[in-house]
């Protein structure tokens, strides 16, 4: 798969078939992101890969501080968003929910409880960054999340970049045994996606560039 089909064919699976995923095949995809440019060519990003049995036994750890603590997805959590963007979070909601809905689940639980047990994927990949580098080496780790999504793509398989996962870093940083020195960015759930749930049917649609390009000549 060419590059361009692999950006155009892309998107977020929300259910995966309980299959693993060969080792070899994620190693190949991790070195593919790892192409991804950097500043200086540091490759800021540090990567832990959590498989198999591990992963449900983490997903149980993480569901249960979700029941006790009870943070939820959603952006304009943590601090107020621009209307402009919050009205697109709400459409992509409004346009998930019906097919979630015909699953027979509730969207906010759904969402929320499939994050944290990453919508069943066999493998989960967690991207760190150390605190020590400044905020704008996050691009660096954007490119590297990019890379990623579209390797596991060319290559088969689907993907799922999760966010909810910093809101329970702790427990996360406990089951890997990482610094607290090391920031959690971000989760990429991958596995072979159950095409059989009406969930997998979601596509997105992006903003005009006249909406988000200004151009000065």
């Amino acid at each position: 798969m060419d590059v361009l089909t692999a950006m155009k064919n892309r998107t977020s699976f929300r259910s995966f078939l309980d299959e693993p995923v060969p080792v070899d095949l994620i190693k190949n995809i991790l070195e593919d992101a790892s192409r991804a440019p950097s500043a200086l060519n540091m490759q800021p990003w540090e990567i832990n890969v959590v498989l198999g049995s591990e992963r449900k036994r983490l997903s149980k750890k993480l569901l249960k501080a979700f029941k006790e603590r009870g943070i939820t997805c959603g952006p304009g959590a943590a601090r107020p968003l621009p209307e402009t963007f919050m009205l697109r979070a709400r459409k992509c909601a409004e346009d998930m929910t019906p097919l979630i809905n015909s699953m027979g689940q509730d969207f906010k639980k759904y969402v929320n409880e499939g994050s944290l047990g990453f919508y069943g994927a066999p493998c989960v990949i967690f991207v760190f960054l150390d605190e020590s580098f400044p905020c704008e080496r996050m691009v660096d780790v954007g490119s590297f999340l990019g890379f990623l999504v579209l390797a596991a793509s060319a290559r088969g398989l689907g993907s799922c970049p999760i966010g909810l996962v910093t809101s329970y870093d702790d427990e996360i940083r406990d089951f890997l045994n990482i610094s607290d020195s090391k920031k959690l960015v971000i989760s990429v759930a991958i596995g072979k996606p159950d095409l059989s749930k009406s969930i997998n049917n979601f596509k997105t649609i992006r903003a005009p560039l006249s909406e988000t390009v200004r151009w000065v000549d």
